[in-house]
């Protein structure tokens, strides 16, 4: 559960700026407009693909998943493995393979990277930089890396591409300690639907191993 918490990092939408102004916007800038557009969105639905492939074997994995969130701390992960759940309060994680559900309380850790962070705001304690530009999708991307300022982080570097038209992430690509790299391709999004806040509770099957922890 801590893993896929650091790994999922999703989406995010801007508002524009003119694609003259574009080869001379800097990684602040561009972090200004993630900031600004942070502050019109309450909640969010995203379906996206997820690849990883693990630094210790080089097997490779691809999943698809629903990413749930509302501000603030409110999220839910549906992925083929797993279903992630929090409402700021307590953390539901359920594994339909092994019909158990651990359940905690919600931390904030400022080592890792919650949904919404990476979703639509980058955050403080990541240093950012302007790396370039690059199509992906046939859009015009500008590519960010992002570098933590602790060095006992468990991400080592992220790179997220946004388009220059409408300033949405389109792909997150993250280096973890253990060589790992996990990419995330937005295939859809929706904003500022009135997500209700019974999305963000979890009642396990029956039958289901239930291990608290709280």
């Amino acid at each position: 559960m801590k893993i896929f918490l650091y790994l999922l990092t999703i989406l995010c939408c801007l508002s524009s700026v003119s694609l003259t102004q574009d080869a001379d916007m800097t990684s602040k800038q561009v972090a200004d407009h993630i900031q600004r557009r942070y502050e019109m969105i309450d909640d969010a639905v995203a379906q996206f693909e997820q690849q990883v492939k693990f630094g210790f074997s080089n097997i490779e994995q691809t999943f698809v998943g629903t990413l749930t969130m509302k501000k603030p701390n409110h999220y839910r992960i549906e992925s083929e493995h797993q279903t992630i759940v929090t409402d700021g309060t307590t953390v539901w994680a359920y594994s339909e393979t092994n019909h158990q559900v651990i359940i905690d309380k919600y931390k904030e850790n400022q080592n890792s990277i919650s949904p919404e962070n990476f979703m639509l705001n980058l955050p403080a304690n990541f240093y950012s930089a302007r790396i370039g530009e690059e199509t992906f999708k046939s859009l015009k991307c500008i590519v960010l890396k992002l570098t933590p300022k602790d060095d006992r982080s468990f991400i080592k570097s992220v790179k997220i591409w946004a388009d220059t038209q409408n300033w949405m992430v389109h792909k997150i690509f993250i280096i973890d300690v253990n060589e790992t790299e996990t990419t995330y391709i937005v295939k859809d999004i929706k904003l500022n639907t009135n997500i209700r806040e019974k999305v963000f509770s979890f009642t396990a099957p029956a039958g289901t191993d239930v291990v608290d922890l709280r």
